[in-house]
């Protein structure tokens, strides 16, 4: 071969080795994933892959995208990527049982029709047009499970809600939930909740007489403020717990709620300001005290108070208080997503005992300002001004949600109760076989409507809390597939650039810092020239003996000028510092790898240079 040619063909050789491979390997590689990210985006859950491999029929997903309409919406567009690849994930991972296909719905067409029928959502546009962004999953019995819309604001909800519908379609019933209560919100007493309502929409409740013998079958147990419990009924608690392992429990210690009067003006028969379960928490990793609020300075909702002089005023009430993301897990998938924070009404709070066998995972606390008062104290309605009065912060932050899991033991270990012939001493079990799922409140207020709607005649209701979000989140996974518990929250997909915003965030509080002095060096100059010009001294400023006035005057402008060139000059100089962060790192992060790679070339063709000449 012609030395000449050798090297444009070993060129093409490369070129189609490098197609060919891709070819090869798109075929037969397809399904095989290696996931270097930090945080694992693109690995699936055990949970995920459980219900994954329970699949015997295979599930239709149909993705619809309008590709034209989200084009001018960066966000949505690399959002639709993230989702994409998840799908992607989800049909590679199943060997073909999840049959993907992806529907770009043009206006007017029968792709538009059936994403309507089905559900999904349209959003509108800026253009005027309906941009479609969601999912439609069927069975081999067209049965089907609907994602009206995906939100970037819900990435970390993205495999719980793909996993979740996988779940629906196996399941052959809605499911059930057992309610314990003593608040009046059943349906025979004529007057709901919003959570009552939602919850009869989503699920198959099964109310429980306050005065049970025993437990229906059920998916899950809510105990809501369930009023005075006896021993027989805790040790019913008890045994369904070690057994079914699904829990939910709203208690309160000051449930104002409970104690609201009634159409005849007086509060509900029975009704008890405060609920426990007795030894179930301490056996299940809590401590709860029926006699003690939280309540937090810090974070207290903004109540009117009237003065003695009749004048009324705005202050934090530290016993009802909203809390943030900053006081929410971010792991948890009940509250990963939430970001109108939870209002609550003089909880309770929880404390982490440390039994063995047992996990505790907060999942709302207070901030560092949260404090405990006595429950009596809280009842009698003290103001702001009475609870901050020699207000101790507790030492930690106070737990008001959890989440409890593990294989906790009986906290009956001697078997049933004396006397209770209705349960065989040969069922009792003394300890739970599979990880149990109990999730603690320490607060029956926050589901009243009052603490998280707000009613306008000009808009209607508005949620101004994630009360009923929270809610829901927390009872759809506690009665869903066992194996969603084990499917994680997910990390966002967009990486901010952390330590450019800390550097950017020190620069705006310098600048912030100098600019407040200047301006509020300028607004007194401003103020002392105008009392010099006002009207009451305008006689004396234009007379002959007014000298001293003019030339403070004249001083007070020229200080004025100055100082406003000097903000000037602040401000330039925080635009160049800005332009010169930003300029050094697209140096670093665009033009030095290139010029290492250029310079590592280089390198190497030297190198080989000097060992093929002779020596």
């Amino acid at each position: 071969m012609k030395r000449a040619l050798f090297t444009p063909l070993m060129l093409l050789a490369l070129a189609v080795i490098f197609l060919a491979g891709n070819q090869i390997a798109g075929l037969t590689l397809r399904s095989w994933r290696l996931d270097l990210t930090e945080q694992g985006l693109y690995r699936l859950s055990p949970g995920t892959e459980e219900v994954i491999a329970r699949l015997t029929e295979p599930v239709e997903w149909r993705f619809y995208y309008s590709r034209a309409e989200a084009a001018q919406y960066p966000a949505i567009r690399a959002y639709a990527s993230r989702v994409r690849e998840m799908l992607e994930a989800y049909a590679d991972r199943s060997g073909g049982m999840i049959r993907l296909t992806e529907i770009d719905p043009q206006p007017f067409s029968p792709d538009e029709d059936a994403a309507l029928e089905a559900g999904l959502q349209a959003v509108p546009t800026e253009a005027g047009t309906s941009l479609y962004f969601g999912l439609v999953a069927r069975n081999s019995i067209d049965e089907q499970a609907v994602i009206p819309v995906f939100r970037e604001d819900s990435e970390a909800r993205l495999e719980y809600d793909l996993t979740r519908v996988i779940s629906d379609l196996e399941r052959p019933r809605r499911p059930r939930i057992a309610v314990v209560t003593s608040l009046p919100i059943t349906p025979d007493t004529g007057a709901p909740n919003r959570f009552v309502t939602e919850l009869s929409g989503a699920y198959e409740i099964v109310w429980v007489d306050r005065d049970f013998q025993d437990l229906p079958e059920a998916d899950a147990l809510l105990l809501l403020h369930p009023g005075e419990l006896s021993e027989a009924q805790l040790y019913r608690i008890d045994q369904h717990v070690l057994t079914r392992g699904r829990l939910l429990a709203f208690i309160d210690p000051l449930a104002h709620v409970a104690l609201r009067p009634g159409p005849d003006g007086l509060p509900p028969i029975r009704a008890r300001r405060s609920s426990d379960l007795g030894p179930l928490l301490a056996r299940w990793g809590v401590r709860y005290d029926a006699q003690s609020v939280a309540m937090d300075r810090a974070l207290g909702l903004p109540v009117e108070i009237v003065d003695a002089d009749g004048r009324a005023r705005r202050r934090a009430y530290p016993l009802w208080f909203s809390v943030g993301q900053a006081q929410l897990s971010g792991e948890d998938l009940a509250t990963a997503t939430l970001d109108l924070g939870i209002n609550f009404g003089s909880p309770g709070y929880l404390e982490p005992v440390g039994q063995p066998g047992m996990t505790v995972t907060p999942l709302a606390v207070t901030s560092p300002e949260g404090a405990a008062v006595d429950a009596d104290i809280a009842a009698g309605a003290p103001g702001p001004d009475d609870l901050l009065r020699g207000y101790q912060p507790a030492p930690a932050p106070l737990v008001l949600a959890a989440r409890l899991s593990g294989l906790p033991e009986t906290a009956f270990p001697d078997g049933p109760p004396a006397g209770d012939t209705l349960f065989s001493p040969a069922d009792h079990v003394g300890q739970a076989d599979a990880p149990v799922d109990i999730t603690v409140v320490a607060d029956a207020d926050w589901l009243d409507d009052t603490y998280y709607v707000r009613s306008d005649p000009a808009v209607g209701d508005m949620m101004v809390a994630d009360n009923l979000t929270l809610a829901l989140n927390l009872i759809d996974m506690a009665a869903g597939d066992r194996a969603l518990i084990e499917v994680r929250s997910r990390t966002p997909s967009l990486r901010p650039m952390s330590r450019v915003d800390r550097l950017r965030e020190a620069a705006e509080t310098r600048y912030l810092e100098i600019q407040d002095a200047l301006e509020q060096e300028i607004a007194d100059a401003e103020a002392q020239l105008d009392s010099l010009t006002g009207s009451g001294q305008a006689s004396a400023f234009l007379s002959a003996s007014g000298a001293a006035q003019r030339e403070e005057a004249e001083r007070l402008r020229h200080q004025i000028a100055e100082t406003r060139a000097e903000l000037r000059a602040v401000e330039r100089d925080f635009r160049r510092d800005i332009d010169a962060l930003n300029a050094t790192l697209q140096f670093w992060t665009i033009g030095v790898p290139p010029v290492l790679i250029i310079l590592a070339g280089i390198a190497g063709a030297l190198v080989r240079r000097r060992r093929g000449r002779p020596s």
